[in-house]
């Protein structure tokens, strides 16, 4: 069966690969104007903290995914009360883990600190910015599902705009509370999660009139089939998490803050590029889903190798770009460490 190869771009995978780059745009903003800032110190201390990111990313994946996608197989079927039904389960989960989430960790904080640092001189400023940040980790698992509900619910433009925009203020904030009221990295910390805040409310603002997500209310059934359809996605950011906090650690000890902040450079930079794959995953999901719980099995396989293709096309692109031009990749986050800026262009090579 052909698919409308151009619409399909138009409308699932580029809101979908602008989204998902808006996300990565929380940090990477951080670590812009921060490395600009506060030089190589700074990029260490948010580097050390950007695990605890990936564990809210991966808890808002896990529920987003798992929601949207039984959500979109029951539309797929024609059962739009069971999607509705997945859609309030989603988040009303989304609230209760964003509340357990904010409560563990601000009653392991400093050991918490102790663990990523390893107690070095990076902790100060690690402190400062997951010591605001995490008070909004609420805010940013129910934001971050929401935007793949809405996505599966008709919205994906909707869903990009939300995130843009919200990414967008974080930059602009960032660049008011650390260069203007000179706030350090707990402006950085406040930034994002203003950003957040700011973004949940355009989307909740923003839903269309036929919505399933309008007149939701709270269901506390079991969210196993969320998280089990959706645990791929946590397992894939908890990874990036441990492997984050793996390099930090060994680079610590061979290299110290110069290292760190090398890495931390590289880190975001992957992390960026991840985000265009995701996002591209993200904008097929609901085709996926909804061809499956139609049983529309050609339009499954012919979305599937068009996203293929896709995909390999981007990857070399961004081969490409890391290979050709590091030194302006790298220059973007830090200028005037020729020792970081050395360390960083042979990392990003490799």
């Amino acid at each position: 069966m052909s698919i409308n190869r151009r619409n399909i771009l138009r409308t699932a995978f580029l809101p979908g690969i602008f989204g998902l780059l808006g996300t990565s745009l929380y940090v990477l903003g951080d670590t812009l104007i921060v490395g600009q800032a506060l030089g190589r110190d700074g990029l260490a201390s948010l580097n050390l903290a950007i695990p605890m990111i990936n564990l809210m990313q991966g808890l808002d994946l896990m529920l987003g995914f798992g929601g949207a996608t039984a959500m979109s197989r029951s539309l797929g079927r024609g059962d739009r009360l069971r999607a509705k039904e997945m859609a309030e389960l989603t988040i009303s989960w989304s609230i209760i883990i964003g509340l357990l989430l904010l409560l563990a960790l601000q009653l392991s904080f400093t050991p918490l600190l102790q663990f990523l640092t390893g107690g070095g001189p990076a902790l100060a400023g690690s402190r400062e910015y997951l010591g605001i940040l995490l008070w909004f980790s609420p805010v940013y698992v129910v934001f971050q599902s929401l935007v793949v509900l809405v996505r599966n619910d008709g919205g994906a433009k909707r869903a990009m705009t939300a995130l843009l925009i919200a990414s967008g203020l974080n930059v602009v904030l960032d660049a008011l509370f650390v260069f203007g009221f000179d706030w350090g990295m707990f402006g950085a910390g406040l930034a994002t999660g203003i950003a957040q805040v700011v973004g949940l409310g355009m989307l909740l603002s923003r839903l269309a009139p036929s919505s399933l997500l309008r007149g939701v209310r709270f269901r506390l059934a079991s969210p196993l089939r969320l998280m089990g359809k959706g645990l791929a996605s946590l397992i894939m950011e908890l990874s990036q998490g441990v492997v984050i906090f793996t390099f930090n650690a060994v680079l610590l000890r061979l290299a110290g803050e110069i290292g760190v902040s090398s890495y931390a450079i590289i880190a975001n930079l992957s992390l960026m590029f991840t985000a265009i794959f995701l996002g591209l995953a993200q904008g097929a999901q609901p085709l996926f889903a909804r061809a499956k719980g139609a049983g529309d099995q050609a339009s499954y396989r012919s979305v599937l190798q068009f996203s293929h293709r896709v995909s390999l096309v981007l990857s070399l692109c961004v081969v490409a770009l890391c290979l050709a031009v590091p030194g302006l990749l790298a220059a973007i986050f830090i200028s005037g460490d020729p020792t970081v800026l050395q360390m960083t262009l042979q990392g990003l090579r490799l």
